[in-house]
């Protein structure tokens, strides 16, 4: 498994996550087909926002990032991440946190990476668990125009750049 820059090559797999009802059940429902370009555009824009890869021949099967938001007054860099239905619950967006918090670690000027799964996702909260993010609170958060109760974790880098990462969190992924 491989993490690899998102490029526009990657709009099949943008449409694919984005619109099934599966993958977006937490997250309020299918996305609309007119926000989809702006979703693409702004993931092929993002350095840090990658596909996930895996397999001999790299099949695109998700994908996961970082990028530089605001939650109420505050600047934050906000992780996320996506797993087609067909390859979830084989530990590949697990594989591919601990992938990118090793990447996006040795980034300077990101003190800490921040997720927020809502509250009823039970797999996303449990990767937050399992990589050491600590549980910040509740809040209402925004996706796509929509209004959703969350969990705001957050994982601090150290000073240096690199994030915390201990092989016992990443084993068997």
């Amino acid at each position: 498994m491989r993490l690899r820059p998102y490029t526009d090559d990657d709009l099949w797999l943008t449409e694919a996550l984005e619109r099934d009802p599966e993958v977006m059940r937490e997250l309020g429902g299918p996305t609309d087909r007119d926000r989809l370009p702006r979703i693409h555009r702004n993931r092929v824009a993002d350095p840090c926002w990658f596909t996930i890869v895996t397999g001999p021949d790299l099949t695109p099967v998700g994908t996961i990032g970082v990028w530089e938001t605001s939650h109420g007054a505050e600047r934050m860099h906000e992780a996320g991440w996506m797993v087609l239905p067909a390859h979830q619950g084989r530990g590949i967006a697990s594989a591919a946190l601990a992938l990118l918090i090793e990447r996006v670690g040795a980034e300077p000027g990101i003190p800490s990476i921040n997720a927020f799964p809502p509250v009823t996702n039970g797999p996303s909260n449990a990767l937050c668990r399992k990589f050491g993010f600590a549980l910040v609170g509740e809040s209402d958060f925004e996706y796509a125009g929509r209004t959703l109760r969350c969990n705001h974790w957050s994982l601090a880098t150290p000073g240096d750049g690199r994030a915390r990462r201990s092989t016992d969190r990443i084993s068997g992924s």
